[in-house]
Protein backbone atom coordinates (compact mmCIF):
# COMPACT_ATOMS: atom_id res chain seq x y z
CA UNK A 1 0.00 0.00 0.00
CA UNK A 2 2.82 2.35 0.92
CA UNK A 3 4.60 1.70 -2.40
CA UNK A 4 1.37 2.41 -4.32
CA UNK A 5 1.00 5.74 -2.50
CA UNK A 6 4.58 6.68 -3.28
CA UNK A 7 4.12 5.71 -6.93
CA UNK A 8 0.90 7.71 -7.16
CA UNK A 9 2.57 10.74 -5.61
CA UNK A 10 5.53 10.40 -7.98
CA UNK A 11 3.23 10.36 -11.02
CA UNK A 12 1.31 13.36 -9.68
CA UNK A 13 4.51 15.36 -9.31
CA UNK A 14 5.73 14.27 -12.75
CA UNK A 15 2.49 15.28 -14.45
CA UNK A 16 2.57 18.61 -12.61
CA UNK A 17 6.06 19.32 -13.96
CA UNK A 18 4.95 18.35 -17.47
CA UNK A 19 1.92 20.63 -17.25
CA UNK A 20 4.07 23.56 -16.13
CA UNK A 21 6.60 22.88 -18.91
CA UNK A 22 3.88 22.75 -21.56
CA UNK A 23 2.20 25.91 -20.30
CA UNK A 24 5.52 27.78 -20.46
CA UNK A 25 6.04 26.90 -24.14
CA UNK A 26 5.42 30.00 -26.30
CA UNK A 27 2.37 29.72 -28.52
CA UNK A 28 3.15 29.45 -32.22
CA UNK A 29 1.16 31.17 -34.96
CA UNK A 30 0.65 30.29 -38.60
CA UNK A 31 1.50 33.38 -40.66
CA UNK A 32 3.51 34.55 -43.66
CA UNK A 33 5.98 37.43 -43.93
CA UNK A 34 5.56 40.17 -46.53
CA UNK A 35 8.55 42.40 -47.31
CA UNK A 36 7.92 45.85 -48.81
CA UNK A 37 10.39 48.29 -50.35
CA UNK A 38 10.21 51.65 -52.02
CA UNK A 39 8.34 53.93 -52.04
CA UNK A 40 8.00 54.30 -55.81
CA UNK A 41 11.20 55.73 -57.21
CA UNK A 42 13.22 54.54 -54.19
CA UNK A 43 14.11 50.89 -54.90
CA UNK A 44 16.15 48.91 -52.39
CA UNK A 45 18.01 45.64 -52.09
CA UNK A 46 17.35 44.01 -48.71
CA UNK A 47 20.42 41.97 -47.77
CA UNK A 48 19.30 40.57 -44.44
CA UNK A 49 16.12 40.30 -42.37
CA UNK A 50 15.96 38.43 -39.06
CA UNK A 51 13.48 38.17 -36.21
CA UNK A 52 14.53 37.67 -32.59
CA UNK A 53 17.98 36.71 -33.95
CA UNK A 54 16.59 33.19 -34.44
CA UNK A 55 14.83 33.04 -37.82
CA UNK A 56 15.00 35.00 -41.06
CA UNK A 57 13.11 35.94 -44.22
CA UNK A 58 14.20 36.52 -47.79
CA UNK A 59 14.68 40.08 -49.05
CA UNK A 60 16.32 40.93 -52.38
CA UNK A 61 15.22 43.58 -54.88
CA UNK A 62 12.13 45.54 -53.81
CA UNK A 63 10.67 48.49 -55.69
CA UNK A 64 7.34 49.28 -54.04
CA UNK A 65 4.65 48.64 -51.48
CA UNK A 66 6.17 50.67 -48.65
CA UNK A 67 3.72 53.57 -48.93
CA UNK A 68 0.53 51.51 -49.38
CA UNK A 69 -2.11 50.97 -46.69
CA UNK A 70 -1.46 48.33 -45.63
CA UNK A 71 2.10 48.08 -46.96
CA UNK A 72 2.91 44.95 -48.91
CA UNK A 73 5.40 43.24 -51.14
CA UNK A 74 7.01 39.88 -51.72
CA UNK A 75 5.43 37.07 -49.65
CA UNK A 76 7.70 34.65 -47.78
CA UNK A 77 6.23 31.40 -46.48
CA UNK A 78 7.52 30.24 -43.09
CA UNK A 79 6.73 27.53 -40.56
CA UNK A 80 4.62 28.52 -37.51
CA UNK A 81 6.50 30.84 -35.13
CA UNK A 82 5.94 32.51 -31.75
CA UNK A 83 5.08 36.20 -31.77
CA UNK A 84 8.37 37.96 -32.63
CA UNK A 85 9.80 40.66 -30.39
CA UNK A 86 12.47 42.30 -32.57
CA UNK A 87 13.25 42.90 -36.23
CA UNK A 88 16.76 43.38 -37.64
CA UNK A 89 17.52 44.32 -41.24
CA UNK A 90 20.24 45.65 -43.52
CA UNK A 91 19.53 47.08 -46.96
CA UNK A 92 20.90 49.20 -49.81
CA UNK A 93 19.18 52.24 -51.34
CA UNK A 94 19.84 52.51 -55.08
CA UNK A 95 18.79 56.15 -55.19
CA UNK A 96 21.11 57.36 -52.43
CA UNK A 97 23.77 54.63 -52.86
CA UNK A 98 23.59 54.18 -49.10
CA UNK A 99 23.52 51.13 -46.82
CA UNK A 100 21.13 51.15 -43.87
CA UNK A 101 20.79 48.94 -40.82
CA UNK A 102 18.14 48.85 -38.12
CA UNK A 103 16.99 46.83 -35.12
CA UNK A 104 13.61 47.71 -33.67
CA UNK A 105 11.11 46.25 -31.21
CA UNK A 106 7.57 45.12 -31.86
CA UNK A 107 4.84 45.73 -29.22
CA UNK A 108 5.50 43.96 -25.92
CA UNK A 109 1.92 42.70 -25.84
CA UNK A 110 1.99 41.34 -29.40
CA UNK A 111 1.37 37.76 -28.25
CA UNK A 112 -1.81 38.84 -26.48
CA UNK A 113 -2.90 40.83 -29.52
CA UNK A 114 -2.30 37.85 -31.79
CA UNK A 115 -4.39 35.57 -29.59
CA UNK A 116 -7.31 38.00 -30.01
CA UNK A 117 -6.75 38.56 -33.74
CA UNK A 118 -6.63 34.83 -34.44
CA UNK A 119 -9.93 34.42 -32.58
CA UNK A 120 -11.53 37.34 -34.42
CA UNK A 121 -10.03 36.37 -37.79
CA UNK A 122 -9.75 32.55 -37.79
CA UNK A 123 -7.41 30.72 -40.13
CA UNK A 124 -10.32 28.97 -41.83
CA UNK A 125 -11.24 32.32 -43.39
CA UNK A 126 -8.15 34.52 -43.08
CA UNK A 127 -4.49 34.54 -44.05
CA UNK A 128 -2.37 36.27 -41.42
CA UNK A 129 0.75 38.18 -42.49
CA UNK A 130 3.52 40.03 -40.68
CA UNK A 131 4.49 42.91 -42.97
CA UNK A 132 7.91 44.56 -42.71
CA UNK A 133 9.06 47.41 -44.93
CA UNK A 134 12.39 49.10 -45.64
CA UNK A 135 12.50 52.34 -47.60
CA UNK A 136 15.15 53.84 -49.84
CA UNK A 137 14.97 56.89 -47.58
CA UNK A 138 16.32 54.92 -44.60
CA UNK A 139 13.13 54.15 -42.68
CA UNK A 140 11.47 50.92 -41.54
CA UNK A 141 8.01 49.77 -40.48
CA UNK A 142 6.00 46.72 -39.43
CA UNK A 143 2.29 45.92 -39.77
CA UNK A 144 -0.02 42.97 -39.15
CA UNK A 145 -2.67 41.96 -41.67
CA UNK A 146 -5.50 39.42 -41.70
CA UNK A 147 -6.69 38.98 -45.30
CA UNK A 148 -10.11 37.39 -45.81
CA UNK A 149 -9.82 34.61 -48.38
CA UNK A 150 -13.52 33.68 -48.34
CA UNK A 151 -14.93 37.16 -48.95
CA UNK A 152 -14.48 37.27 -52.74
CA UNK A 153 -13.76 40.90 -53.63
CA UNK A 154 -15.22 42.44 -50.46
CA UNK A 155 -12.15 43.81 -48.71
CA UNK A 156 -14.19 45.45 -45.93
CA UNK A 157 -13.70 42.29 -43.85
CA UNK A 158 -9.89 42.54 -43.92
CA UNK A 159 -7.97 43.65 -40.85
CA UNK A 160 -4.66 45.51 -40.71
CA UNK A 161 -2.84 47.60 -38.13
CA UNK A 162 0.63 49.16 -37.71
CA UNK A 163 3.04 47.60 -35.22
CA UNK A 164 5.93 50.06 -35.74
CA UNK A 165 6.19 53.10 -38.02
CA UNK A 166 8.72 55.76 -39.00
CA UNK A 167 11.65 53.83 -37.55
CA UNK A 168 14.84 55.65 -38.56
CA UNK A 169 17.70 53.37 -39.61
CA UNK A 170 21.42 53.96 -39.18
CA UNK A 171 23.71 54.60 -42.15
CA UNK A 172 26.39 51.89 -42.21
CA UNK A 173 29.44 50.98 -44.25
CA UNK A 174 29.21 48.97 -47.46
CA UNK A 175 30.43 48.76 -51.05
CA UNK A 176 27.89 50.36 -53.43
CA UNK A 177 29.96 49.12 -56.38
CA UNK A 178 28.44 45.67 -55.85
CA UNK A 179 25.18 47.10 -57.18
CA UNK A 180 26.51 49.03 -60.20
CA UNK A 181 24.78 46.84 -62.79
CA UNK A 182 21.35 47.01 -61.15
CA UNK A 183 21.80 50.75 -60.53
CA UNK A 184 22.51 51.23 -64.23
CA UNK A 185 19.39 49.23 -65.12
CA UNK A 186 17.20 51.36 -62.86
CA UNK A 187 18.66 54.55 -64.36
CA UNK A 188 18.10 53.35 -67.92
CA UNK A 189 14.51 52.33 -67.08
CA UNK A 190 13.87 55.81 -65.64
CA UNK A 191 13.12 54.46 -62.18
CA UNK A 192 15.78 56.62 -60.50
CA UNK A 193 17.94 59.56 -61.63
CA UNK A 194 21.67 58.88 -62.01
CA UNK A 195 23.15 58.99 -58.49
CA UNK A 196 26.11 61.43 -58.41
CA UNK A 197 28.33 58.89 -56.64
CA UNK A 198 27.42 56.21 -59.18
CA UNK A 199 28.35 58.40 -62.15
CA UNK A 200 31.96 58.44 -60.99
CA UNK A 201 31.94 54.69 -60.44
CA UNK A 202 29.95 53.20 -63.30
CA UNK A 203 32.96 52.60 -65.55
CA UNK A 204 34.39 50.14 -63.02
CA UNK A 205 32.00 47.34 -64.06
CA UNK A 206 32.53 45.47 -60.78
CA UNK A 207 28.91 44.86 -59.79
CA UNK A 208 27.78 41.34 -59.09
CA UNK A 209 23.99 41.76 -58.92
Amino acid sequence: MHSESVLRATFTILFSFLAVACSSEPREYDFAVSVAGGPQGWPVWVEDISFDETWSARGGALRGGYDRVPPGGAIVGISPKPAPSTVHARWFSFRTQTFYEVTFSLPEDLDGKLRKWYRDYPLDDYNHTLIVGFSGKGEALAWWEAFCNTCNYDRSHDFHTPLAEDVVAEIVEGDPGRYNVRTRDYVEEGIIPPPPAWLSRRADGDAVN
